[in-house]
């Protein structure tokens, strides 16, 4: 995995990606340990939950909603 990480947030009630912030810095290791997946396996939208929120928090500053919107880890190639 080679490409860019971000977090992507969706509301709950619409399909359509509200924001998608790039974390590609934290490193793919240790955001692949948090969702539980081997870097190389993480491919496709690995959903966050509340299990991963005060770390997503703590690595990037990022407070999840989980209340009003729907959160994905997104690696992509480009």
């Amino acid at each position: 995995m080679n490409g860019r990480l971000a977090i992507s947030r969706f509301p709950k009630d619409d399909e359509f990606l509200d924001s998608s912030v790039d974390v590609t810095a934290v490193g793919v290791d240790v955001l692949a340990d948090l969702v539980g997946i081997p870097p190389s396996r993480l491919v496709g939208d690995v959903p966050l939950t509340e299990e991963h929120a005060e770390r997503v928090r703590q690595l990037t500053g990022i407070t999840l909603d989980l209340e009003k919107y729907d959160y994905f880890l997104d690696p992509s190639s480009g």
